[in-house]
C-alpha cells in the first residue's frame, strides 16, 4: 500500500460526504422534507451492496492497485450523469394524500436505484481497499473518516458558493481527483484520468457562469414560477419571486380586509424556503401608516393589547412581523432569524423594495437560533412573537429535521417566560383545524408545561386562545395563543374580547369565559394529562428530549382507518410512513443482498463465511454509531445557536476524532486493545445520555467560542473511542478469515441505515436520552462478542 492509496481513499470519502449532504438539501427542495432521509439510506445501502458484490469476486483484492483508479473515475462520471437523470424523473408526491399511488412508488424506486449508483462505486473503492490491505485497516479507516469529516465542511462551502446542482457537480470533480491519484504511477501519466478531471472541473466552473444544470422543480408538478433570486446554503434554498400587488395576510377577517382595501395596502414579494414554506417581503416606502394594515392580521393581535412594546420577533423572514410591531408603536424590535440567506435577500437585492427595513436604527437583526439567543440575552421583552415558524426544510442531520423543532419545547417556553417583562406576552400562531386542532392543542399543552416548569401555580390563568376560520373553507383556520407572564385580569379579558369582536376573530378560551371547542376542554379539564392520553393524536408536551412537536401521529396509530379516513395531518402520517418504509426497505435489502448471498455463496461456491459473532459485532457497530451521531447533532443545534454549527462541529468532530481513534488502533496492531476501550466507550455514551444535557444547559450562556470548545471537549473523547472497534475488527477478521471483509463492510452499512432510521423512531417515542442508551447497549453487545481480541 502506498500513500497515494490513503490520499485516494481520503478524496473518495470526501466526495461521498459532499454528495450525501448536498442530496439531503436537494431532496428537501424537489420532494418534501421527510424524503431527505433517502440520501442517508442511499449512501449506506450502496456501500453495503458494494461489499456484497466484492465478496463474490475475492480475486479483485489481489488486483486492487489496478482496479481502484478506474472505479474512482467511474464514480466521478456517475455523479453528474445520475443527477441529471434524477432531475428528469417526474416524482411529485402529495403529502396531503393518503397513501402513495403505484406510479409514484415506481418513480421513487427509479430515483433510489439511479442515485445509489455513485454510492455503490464509492463503497466499492473503500471496501476493496480494506479487503486488499486489511492489516492496515486502522490507517485506511482513518483516511476514510478524515476525508468524510472534511467533506462535511466542504459541503457547506460548496452549497454557499455553487448552489445545489453546483455542489453535486463539485462532488464529482473531487471524485475525479481521487481517480487521478489512484491511477497515477511514477513516470506514467494517465491521460484518461487527467481528461476526466479537467472535464468535470470545467463543468463546475461553467455551471456557475451559465447555469447548465439547475434544480428547478415544482413539488406539485408543472413548471416552477420564474425566480427573481435564488440562494442555497446548508439550511435551505431561498427563492424570491415577482411582485404581487395584493396585500398579504396569514389570516384576516372580512372586517380587516375591508379596512385594508379602504386604506390601500401595499404589495409583496413571496420568499420561499425549499419551495414550500413562504414568508412575504413586504413592500415598504418608509411611512409606517401605509403598512398599518398588517395590524389586522390574527398573528398581530397582541399589538392591540400591549402599548409601545419592546418586541422580539422569532423568525422574522421577509420582515412582515417586524413592520407590524413598528406600525403598532413598538419603539424597538429585535428580529432573530436563523437563516442568513433570508436576511441577505432582504438586505441585499430587495433592500429598496423592503424600505431598508433591516437597516433601520429601531430594528436589530440577529442571525442566530432564537432559542439560544433568548437564553443568553440579558434583556426582557414586552412581546415575544413566533408566527408560523416552520420551514419544512431538511436539516443538517438529513433526517426529518423539521419534525424536530427546539423552539416548541417545554424548556424553550420556560426560557421565554423568564425573558418577559411583568406585563409581557408570548404570542405564538399555529394552524388550527376545527374538529381536530391537534397542533394548537400541543402548543397549549407545551406552553402550560413550560409555565409550570417556571413555577407558575395555575398556568391556565395566563393563557388566551383566539382563532379565525376561513369562510370559504371552514375546515381550515389559524389560532394565536397568548401566554402572559402574569395572570389575565378580568379587565384584560374584557378588552381582549372587545378587540377580537372588532376584528372579526373568535375567542376560544380566556380565563373566566365559557370554554369552547377542544382547546377549551383541555384548558378546563380537571386532569389535563388524562385528557391528552385519551386524545387520538399525540398532543403531549414536546420536550428537549423529545423535540418532535410536529409529529402528531403515534406509530401505533399510523394504520388506523379512522385516522386516515379523517384526512387530517397527512404530512405527519406521510413522514412516519416514510420512516417505516425506509426501515422496511433496509431490512429487505439486508436480507436480499446480505443474508441470501451469504448462504448461497457458502453453500454453492464454497466461499469463506463470516462467523455469526462477526456479523453481530459489525452490525452492532453500525447501529451504535448512527444512534450516537443523529441525536448528538440534534442536541448541539440548540446549544451552538445555529444549525450549521451543529453540522460543522458535531459531524465534523465525530468523524475526525473517530478517524484519529482508528489511526491509534492501527498503530497498536501488535498489541490489540482488550476490553478497556469498549468499556470506556459504553461508559462515555451513557455519560453523554445522562450527564451532558445538565452541562450544556448550564453553559448555554457562554460566548460562542467557549461553547464551541465545550462541544469539542464533550464529543472528542467519545468519537475517539468510537473509531477503535471497526478497524480492530477488520484487521482481525481479515487475518483469520481472508475474503470476508467486504461482507463485514456490507453488514455494517446495512445496519447503519437501520440505525439512522431507528434513531429517529426511538427519539420520537422514547426521547434522545433513550436513543443514546440504546446506542450504549449496541456497543456493549459488540464488546460481548469480541472476547479478548477474538471472534
Amino acid at each position: 500500500m502506498y500513500r497515494r492509496h490513503l490520499l485516494g481513499i481520503f478524496l473518495t470519502s470526501m466526495s461521498t460526504l459532499i454528495l450525501e449532504v448536498t442530496l439531503t438539501r436537494v431532496f428537501s427542495v424537489t420532494m418534501w422534507y421527510h424524503f431527505a432521509f433517502l440520501a442517508v439510506s442511499m449512501a449506506l445501502t450502496g456501500s453495503a451492496v458494494a461489499g456484497v458484490v466484492l465478496y463474490f469476486f475475492p480475486q479483485l483484492a489481489s488486483q486492487a492497485d489496478r482496479v481502484l483508479g478506474p472505479s474512482a473515475l467511474a464514480l466521478a462520471l456517475s455523479v453528474p450523469v445520475t443527477f441529471i437523470l434524477y432531475l428528469q424523473i417526474p416524482f411529485h408526491p402529495d403529502p396531503n394524500r393518503t397513501g402513495m399511488p403505484v406510479r409514484e412508488m415506481l418513480w421513487l424506486a427509479l430515483i433510489y436505484l439511479d442515485l445509489t449508483v455513485p454510492f455503490f462505486l464509492s463503497g466499492a473503492v473503500i471496501s476493496l481497499t480494506l479487503s486488499a490491505w486489511s492489516e492496515r485497516a486502522g490507517r485506511l479507516y482513518w483516511a476514510d473518516l478524515t476525508g468524510a469529516s472534511l467533506g462535511c465542511l466542504a459541503s457547506i462551502g460548496a452549497l454557499e458558493a455553487l448552489g445545489g446542482a453546483g455542489a453535486v457537480l463539485a462532488a464529482g470533480a473531487v471524485a475525479a481527483l481521487a481517480g487521478l491519484v489512484l491511477t497515477w504511477r511514477p513516470g506514467r501519466a494517465r491521460v484518461g484520468g487527467i481528461l476526466i478531471a479537467l472535464a468535470l472541473a470545467a463543468l463546475v466552473a461553467g455551471n456557475v457562469r451559465y447555469g447548465w444544470v439547475t434544480v428547478s422543480v415544482s413539488k406539485t408538478g408543472g413548471e416552477e414560477a420564474p425566480r427573481a433570486y435564488e440562494k442555497w446554503n446548508a439550511y435551505s434554498r431561498v427563492t424570491v419571486y415577482e411582485v404581487n400587488r395584493n396585500p398579504f395576510f396569514w389570516s384576516v377577517s372580512d372586517i380587516g380586509w375591508q379596512k385594508t382595501i379602504q386604506q390601500g395596502g401595499l404589495g409583496h414579494r413571496l420568499l420561499l424556503i425549499d419551495a414550500a414554506a413562504g414568508t412575504p417581503i413586504q413592500e415598504f416606502k418608509g411611512d409606517l401608516y401605509w403598512v398599518s394594515f398588517l395590524r389586522y392580521d390574527l398573528t398581530a393581535f397582541v399589538y392591540h393589547l400591549v402599548e409601545k412594546p419592546e418586541t422580539l420577533v422569532i423568525g422574522p423572514g421577509g420582515g412582515r412581523d417586524v413592520l407590524a410591531a413598528l406600525a403598532s408603536g413598538a419603539p424597538h424590535v429585535t428580529a432573530v432569524e436563523v437563516n442568513p440567506a433570508v436576511v441577505a435577500a432582504v438586505r441585499g437585492p430587495f433592500a429598496e423594495f423592503a424600505g431598508h427595513l433591516y437597516d433601520r436604527p429601531d430594528v436589530t437583526v440577529v442571525v442566530e437560533d432564537a432559542r439560544g439567543y433568548i437564553a443568553r440575552s440579558p434583556h426582557r421583552y414586552d412581546v415575544i412573537q413566533a408566527a408560523l415558524i416552520d420551514t419544512w426544510a431538511a436539516g443538517a442531520s438529513g433526517a426529518f429535521a423539521l419534525s424536530e423543532n427546539s423552539l416548541y419545547t417545554v424548556e424553550a417556553f420556560r426560557t421565554y417566560y423568564e425573558h418577559l417583562t411583568d406585563r409581557g406576552i408570548l404570542t405564538v400562531s399555529r394552524w388550527y383545524m376545527p374538529g381536530r386542532p391537534a397542533e394548537t392543542l400541543r402548543l397549549v399543552s407545551t406552553g402550560m408545561a413550560g409555565w409550570a416548569r417556571a413555577g407558575v401555580p395555575n398556568p391556565r390563568d395566563h393563557i388566551a386562545v383566539i382563532a379565525h376560520f376561513v369562510t370559504s373553507n371552514p375546515e381550515e383556520g389559524l389560532a394565536t395563543v397568548l401566554f402572559k407572564r402574569t395572570p389575565f385580569t378580568p379587565e384584560e379579558v374584557a378588552a381582549l374580547q372587545e378587540r377580537a369582536r372588532e376584528l372579526g376573530f373568535t375567542v376560544l378560551y380566556a380565563p373566566g369565559l365559557p370554554a369552547t371547542e377542544e382547546v377549551g376542554a383541555l384548558l378546563t379539564a380537571d386532569d389535563p394529562a388524562a385528557w391528552m392520553a385519551r386524545y387520538p393524536l399525540d398532543i403531549t408536551p414536546a420536550t428537549d428530549d423529545r423535540p418532535f412537536f410536529f409529529n402528531l401521529v403515534r406509530f401505533g396509530d399510523l394504520f388506523s382507518p379512522a385516522l386516515r379516513a379523517s384526512g387530517v395531518y397527512q404530512v405527519s402520517i406521510e413522514s412516519a410512513g416514510i420512516l417505516l418504509t425506509v426501515l422496511g426497505i433496509t431490512a429487505g435489502v439486508g436480507v436480499l443482498f446480505v443474508l441470501v448471498p451469504l448462504g448461497w455463496g457458502v453453500r454453492r461456491r464454497g466461499l469463506t463465511a463470516p462467523s455469526a459473532r462477526m456479523l453481530v459485532y459489525f452490525g452492532a457497530l453500525g447501529l451504535g454509531f448512527m444512534l450516537v451521531e443523529i441525536p448528538t447533532i440534534q442536541r448541539l443545534t440548540v446549544y451552538l445557536g445555529r444549525p450549521v454549527y451543529s453540522l460543522a462541529v458535531g459531524l465534523f468532530v465525530l468523524l475526525l476524532f473517530s478517524g484519529l481513534g482508528s489511526l491509534w488502533a492501527g498503530r497498536r496492531a501488535e498489541r490489540p486493545a482488550g476490553a478497556g476501550p469498549f468499556l470506556a466507550l459504553v461508559g462515555l455514551v451513557v455519560l453523554n445520555a445522562l450527564a451532558v444535557p445538565w452541562v450544556l444547559e448550564r453553559t448555554v450562556g457562554w460566548p460562542l467560542a467557549a461553547r464551541l470548545g465545550m462541544a469539542v471537549g464533550v464529543l472528542a473523547p467519545l468519537a475517539f473511542l468510537m473509531g477503535i472497534p471497526f478497524p480492530t475488527g477488520v484487521r482481525l477478521a481479515g487475518a483469520r478469515r481472508p475474503g470476508v471483509v467486504p461482507w463485514l463492510w456490507g453488514i455494517n452499512g446495512v445496519m447503519s441505515v437501520m440505525g439512522s432510521a431507528l434513531a429517529i423512531a426511538v427519539a420520537i417515542h422514547l426521547g434522545v436520552r433513550a436513543t443514546l442508551l440504546v446506542a450504549a447497549g449496541c456497543y456493549a453487545l459488540a464488546a460481548g462478542v469480541f472476547r479478548r481480541g477474538e471472534f
